[in-house]
């Protein structure tokens, strides 16, 4: 979702929510569809995967095939962001305060810096034999995931229990709390750019953003309250996967 809004000409509020909505809209339809669907045919008797379910016909060969064609596209899309993470990870050291930068770049900079001329390779890029050990480690760690475990079901329940809600309730709770926190630097860039570009606006569009809704009159009180929203969305996720970890683990072994 990352690098497709980056990838956004025009990425306002408004492109960036109607991407968002518009693609999680699609997505979650298709999901409740094939669920509303499998439960009409099976009842309480289905099953993790409701496509091999159904007898061989056209209809289920079109589905399986969907199925082949979604993980053939879909895993180079994940290997992607994930090499990158497994390598900034590797790369990561703990930095002291004093050596934060003082200003960060204006948002209109790029996330990529431009290549230097002749070719050569940027000091944040991974190398050859970097991309080739991490690329491989993945791809042998998942083959022997997908030769170990038989069960669809099984791997859904765990990343859905895990990575699901570390992605939709903990970790964006955390990270808007870490940065809205007065006493951190990233707060206080974001205040400098937000200040920056206040700037440009003229005298009646300044009127309108400090009497409005969202002005200055009542943003102290909104950012308490989204700050400690924040913190609570973060919780109840750490929560729903506890809960969900722990009755995936009694059902498997129930069985």
């Amino acid at each position: 979702m990352f690098s497709v809004l980056n990838e956004i000409g025009n990425n306002s509020s408004f492109r960036t929510t109607s991407v968002v909505v518009t693609s999680v809209g699609i997505s979650g339809f298709i999901y409740v569809l094939v669920a509303i669907t499998g439960y009409l045919s099976f009842g309480n008797d289905v099953l993790g995967n409701i496509v091999g379910m159904y007898p061989p016909s056209v209809s289920s060969t079109i589905g399986k095939a969907a199925i082949v064609i979604l993980v053939m596209f879909s895993y180079p899309l994940q290997v992607h962001p994930c090499r990158a993470s497994v390598d900034a990870v590797l790369k990561w050291r703990p930095q002291r305060r004093s050596e934060s930068p003082g200003r960060s770049p204006p948002r209109d900079t790029p996330l990529l810096p431009p290549s230097k001329p002749g070719g050569s390779a940027r000091p944040d890029s991974i190398g050859e034999t970097r991309f080739a050990a991490i690329t491989t480690a993945i791809i042998v760690l998942s083959y022997i995931v997908a030769m170990t475990v038989s069960s669809l079901e099984k791997v859904l329940a765990y990343v859905g229990s895990t990575g699901s809600t570390s992605i939709s309730f903990i970790l964006p709770g955390l990270f808007y709390y870490k940065i809205s926190s007065p006493d951190s630097p990233h707060h206080q860039k974001l205040m400098k750019e937000d200040d920056d570009e206040g700037e440009e606006y003229s005298d009646d569009d300044a009127d309108r953003t400090l009497l409005g809704p969202g002005g200055l009159k009542s943003g102290p009180w909104r950012r308490r309250i989204l700050r400690r929203a924040s913190l609570a969305l973060a919780i109840y996720g750490l929560v729903v996967m506890v809960t969900c970890l722990v009755t995936n683990t009694f059902f498997i072994v129930a069985h």
